[in-house]
Formats: structure tokens, C-alpha cells, sequence
């Protein structure tokens, strides 16, 4: 029989205290450690881990240290979405037992089990489970997702997933300015960015586009929220953020609704980022006046590791 190789992975980012990850086993390439654990977390789309192809696949697991916080969900990309070709050819996974537990004095302590079904599409699939609580001002907890069902691939054994993520609840993270604030037409400055008011707004000067650094510091920062302004002004329609390391651009509706946008997840879970987080408008829905309107632009975090 082949005993489980556990590969251990660990990460420090900002002052946490646990912060790491492992996987049951992972397929091996010479000295290269692309198929491992951090492939899974890395928000990548075309990495993927990859286990062991002499494994039984059933059984395999890819454990995620999380700080003091709630479990919300959690979310996978089944297969290798580097091509149409490495997502056939290898195995998807199908199914997968998730367990949370708790750090106690006598280690842990598994405090909640469910099976989640996933669909054989690409794409990050995001499952709700029961919300549990882990951890206390001095422990942790963790969360353990193995594979009990999976789609087999039409050439090679092993299995391919391409992503997993611990969603954690958010929460109002104090958001401030880092450095210069942006430029503002008279009477639309930046502070009405973040006043929490409906009414209020900000304009960006003549010819500038927003651009500012958020941070809210002592917090792991999850999401970005956006708020757009009033027409008849631009509104921002592709924005890009600058965080932990990573660079993202999404897509802005045109709608006076906020609209979220998660930021990177550097160790498997939802609000593993700390530092700042630079935020530019890169295109605008068209508006008849001079400037850019932005309504409100927050953060949100899951655990605050400021202490």
C-alpha cells in the first residue's frame, strides 16, 4: 500500500502567525514544483495541482490554514484550464468532502463536515457550506478538501485542479488613503470617496483619471467595493488593481448599484492579503461633463491580524 506523502507549504504574509498549506501528494517533475500544492492557490487559471498519477485519486486532500474568522464557502476550478486539451486529458474532480476545524489545546479538533458537488465545466465554482467559526486571539483553524468523486480524464491518470479557495465572511475593513489623494474638481474632492453618504460624490479633475493607493491597515483585505457616480459624467467601465503582488482588471457595469471585486487570496483563503492596494480607472463609460464620478469605494476583510 502506498502511504500518503504530505507536502508542506508555508507562507507568511503580513504578521500571521498561521498561514500555510499541504496537499496528500503531488505528481513529480524532476526538481520542479509546479504541480504542487501552491499551484492550487496561486489564482492562476493555467497552473494547476496535480496528483500523484499512481494514486487512486479518491482520497487525495489539499489542506488551507485560516486565521480567527468565519467560514462562509469555498470555491474550485475542477480541472487544468491551461487548454481545451490538458482540461480533457487529465481528471477533473467531481466531488469533494470539506472539513473545518478548530485549533484546541489538545490540537484539532474537526468541528464541521459536508460534501460539496461540483459541476465538469471551467471556472472557479463557488459552493456555500454552513458558516463555522474557528479560531480565538491565540489559535487557528483549517480547512481539509478531499477528493471522494472525480471525472476521469481521456489520456492521462492523474488528476488536474486547477484551483481552491476558503471563502471566509467579510466585514467592514477602515479604509485610508495611502500618500497623495487624486485629483478632484472643485468641490468633489476625494474624501467624499469613503464619507458613506448616497448623495455625495467624487469628480476627478479635467483629463484625469482616478487613481489612488487604499489601505486599511492590520486587516486581511478580501474585496474591493465600488460605488459609481451620477451621469451625465464618466463612470469608471475597467479599472485595475494593484495588491499583494498581483495585478487584476475587471469589468465595471454601468449601474449606480455598488459592484465587489475580490482581490487576490495568496494563501488559499479570502482575505490572506495585507498591505495596500493601488486602485486605477482604465476606461470610462462615456459621459457629457468633464471628469470621472465615483460614488464610494470601500474594503472589506475577513480577519484583522493588527495586533
Amino acid at each position: 500500500m502506498r502511504l500518503p506523502l504530505i507536502i508542506a507549504c508555508g507562507l507568511l504574509v503580513g504578521t500571521s502567525a498561521h498561514a500555510g498549506f499541504r496537499v496528500s501528494s503531488f505528481k513529480k517533475a524532476g526538481k520542479s514544483t509546479e504541480f504542487a500544492a501552491g499551484s492550487a492557490i496561486d489564482g492562476d487559471a493555467k497552473t494547476a495541482w496535480q496528483v500523484d498519477p499512481e494514486s487512486e485519486q479518491v482520497g487525495e486532500w489539499i489542506e488551507i490554514d485560516i486565521p480567527k474568522s468565519e467560514v462562509d464557502k469555498v470555491a474550485v476550478q475542477v480541472g487544468w484550464e491551461k487548454s481545451d486539451e490538458t482540461w480533457k486529458d487529465y481528471s477533473r474532480v467531481k466531488a469533494m468532502r470539506v472539513e473545518v476545524f478548530n485549533e484546541g489545546d489538545e490540537g484539532y479538533e474537526r468541528v464541521s463536515e459536508t460534501t460539496i458537488n461540483l459541476e465538469d465545466k471551467k471556472g472557479l465554482q463557488v459552493v456555500d457550506i454552513a458558516d463555522v467559526a474557528v479560531g480565538s486571539e491565540l489559535s487557528a483553524g483549517k480547512v481539509r478538501l478531499t477528493v471522494t468523486e472525480f471525472t476521469k480524464g481521456e489520456d492521462y491518470p492523474g488528476m488536474a485542479i486547477g484551483e481552491v479557495r476558503v471563502m471566509l465572511k467579510e466585514m467592514d475593513a477602515p479604509a485610508s488613503f495611502v500618500g497623495d489623494e487624486p485629483a478632484a474638481a472643485a468641490g468633489k474632492d476625494a474624501m467624499k470617496l469613503m464619507d458613506g453618504k448616497s448623495t455625495s460624490y467624487f469628480v476627478s479633475a479635467e483629463g484625469e483619471m482616478p487613481a489612488f493607493t487604499l489601505e486599511a491597515s492590520g486587516w486581511g483585505v478580501s474585496s474591493l467595493v465600488l460605488t459609481n457616480g451620477p451621469k451625465p459624467y464618466a463612470r469608471p467601465k475597467k479599472i485595475q488593481v494593484k495588491c499583494a503582488g498581483q495585478t487584476l482588471t475587471f469589468d465595471v457595469a454601468d449601474t449606480s448599484k455598488a459592484q465587489s471585486f475580490m482581490l487576490p487570496s495568496v494563501i488559499g483563503y479570502t482575505g490572506s492579503s495585507w498591505g495596500e492596494v493601488e486602485f486605477s480607472v482604465l476606461e470610462t463609460h462615456a459621459g457629457t461633463k468633464d471628469g470621472v464620478a465615483i460614488g464610494e469605494i470601500a474594503l472589506k476583510a475577513t480577519n484583522f491580524d493588527g495586533l
